[in-house]
């Protein structure tokens, strides 16, 4: 049986063509497996032969993206490859967006079995981890072993047309490529031979896939309740009347912080909701509801907490896209830290 043929992606590093001072050379290949592509022939087998290895410095790729990438993607198309692998590039920023893009390209453009393995905050992560498969893996790559064999494996199956599940199942990031929808078969008809397929343990592929987020683990408290400073957070859209600074309705563009200093709970007269994402009648009728200024102070004159911040930090959650949502709360925790807070509530809708 002829062997599956195999691209493989690399930056100038693990190519041994240089570190930073070579960062920026062209585009190159040579024949056969180079640096990586040695363990990553070893576990693939027997029935894989590494046809290509597709050289590019990290400074080229991130720079010129949309130069290089259709240039790749006719490497591969001309090798007539079986599958593609990039990287792994663990959390080197540039050296990932080259793997996602490559691995992005060749999945949606020559549909042929295709993925990488980064670490969950490389760039090229959160760029690309809905457009192809990126296995999670280290920040640096001490254990290139133990991930190559993990791509390989992955490979194989995708090869092989194995049922790939969810991204927490099978330890990749995001939501993985788009599944090709044929809509001239009825959606019903669709529905049924998946659960038909499903139940007889066949291969079949959900047309919804649901996003994998990543995990984040829960904080412990430092000191005492009783000691600590707590500060409040929503994403329910509450701004003072008015709203003086136009916040938006939907797909967020900034959070706002608004003084509560000396206030002993918040008057429906002195704010409004700017949010389309809920009947938001009761805040209106009661804005401590949402915000709840008035149970915190209580409990910091019952002694159960030890204060409240003077600011509230609001906005509007409804549309807005998830790597805004991230930059919005590295934003509000490092307000929440300059203000000494100890931990914060955050009220949704």
């Amino acid at each position: 049986m002829a062997k599956k043929k195999v691209v493989h992606y690399i930056n100038q590093f693990y190519a041994g063509m240089g570190g930073e001072d070579t960062a920026s050379v062209g585009l190159s290949t040579k024949t056969g497996p180079v640096g990586p592509g040695v363990g990553l022939a070893h576990d693939l087998g027997e029935g894989y032969e590494i046809v290509e290895t597709i050289i590019c410095g990290d400074n080229t790729i991130a720079e010129k993206t949309a130069e290089i990438i259709p240039q790749i993607v006719q490497i591969v198309k001309k090798a007539k490859a079986d599958l593609f692998v990039a990287g792994p590039g663990f959390n080197a920023g540039r050296y990932g967006l080259g793997c996602g893009a490559t691995t992005a390209a060749i999945t949606e453009q020559l549909k042929i079995p295709a993925v990488t393995a980064l670490f969950a905050e490389n760039p090229g992560t959160d760029l690309y981890k809905n457009r192809c498969y990126i296995l999670q893996s280290d920040n640096n790559a001490r254990n290139m072993r133990k991930v190559l064999g993990e791509v390989a494996v992955f490979a194989k199956r995708l090869i092989v047309g194995d049922n790939i599940g969810d991204g927490k199942a099978e330890h990749y990031h995001g939501s993985g490529p788009a599944v090709p929808i044929d809509y001239s078969i009825p959606g019903a008809t669709r529905g049924i031979n998946m659960l038909l397929d499903k139940y007889y343990g066949k291969p079949f592929k959900t047309e919804v896939i649901m996003p994998n987020h990543e995990e984040i683990p829960i904080p412990v408290l430092k000191k005492p309740l009783a000691e600590c400073k707590i500060g409040l957070v929503t994403d329910g859209g509450l701004v003072p009347f008015g709203n003086p600074d136009n916040q938006v309705p939907t797909n967020s563009k900034a959070f706002k912080r608004y003084s509560i200093e000396g206030m002993d709970a918040l008057n429906p007269k002195d704010w409004e909701v700017s949010h389309q994402g809920y009947n938001n009648a009761f805040v209106l009728q009661d804005p401590n509801r949402l915000v709840p200024v008035d149970a915190m102070r209580k409990l910091v004159k019952e002694g159960v907490v030890g204060a409240l911040d003077d600011v509230i930090y609001s906005t509007a959650g409804v549309m807005t896209p998830m790597d805004k949502c991230k930059k919005f709360g590295e934003g509000i925790a490092q307000a929440l830290l300059s203000d000494e807070c100890d931990a914060a509530i955050e009220t949704s809708t």
